[in-house]
């Protein structure tokens, strides 16, 4: 049983893609030029990916393009972080700086906002953090790969 079977066992419920071609937007692999093969592979078999509850969602291509119906953009939890640092660009420049190297996969809003973001760069490379509001940047490394990730969701309901 793969992976993407084990997630639909633990309830998270699961669109595969159709065998095209998966298309980033130029200026995400710009910015993240490192993207783990992990999660390019989930990205190419997933076009949607959502707890029990729908409180909780991968992002896939539509999400990374703008072409998803969701209210919430890929950046969201960024562009949040920047509006609320006003006119502090020292303090803006820390916001991107954090997720430049940072690119969330995972989104909730289950008990306030909180993601799940991969490490593109640095000394975390390829591990997951864990973050919330109201300090997105103030995250924690969950598990040392998007793999063990995964194997951490298929191993606990879905909500």
């Amino acid at each position: 049983m793969d992976i993407l079977e084990r997630l639909e066992l633990a309830g998270w419920s699961l669109e595969r893609r159709d065998g095209q071609p998966l298309r980033l937007p130029p200026e995400l692999i710009a910015r993240h030029p490192a993207i783990p093969a992990s999660l390019l592979w989930f990205l190419d078999r997933v076009s949607s990916c959502i707890n029990a509850k729908q409180t909780a969602w991968f992002l896939c291509e539509a999400d990374f393009c703008g072409t998803s119906d969701s209210a919430f953009r890929w950046d969201e939890w960024e562009q949040l972080s920047l509006e609320s640092v006003g006119d502090d660009a020292e303090w803006a420049s820390s916001v991107r700086a954090f997720w430049d190297v940072h690119l969330p996969f995972l989104l909730s809003v289950e008990d306030g906002y909180a993601y799940h973001a991969i490490a593109t760069s640095g000394d975390n490379l390829g591990k997951v953090v864990f973050g919330r509001e109201p300090e997105f940047e103030e995250a924690d490394v969950v598990a040392e790969s998007f793999e063990e990730f995964l194997g951490q969701l298929a191993n606990r309901p879905a909500n």
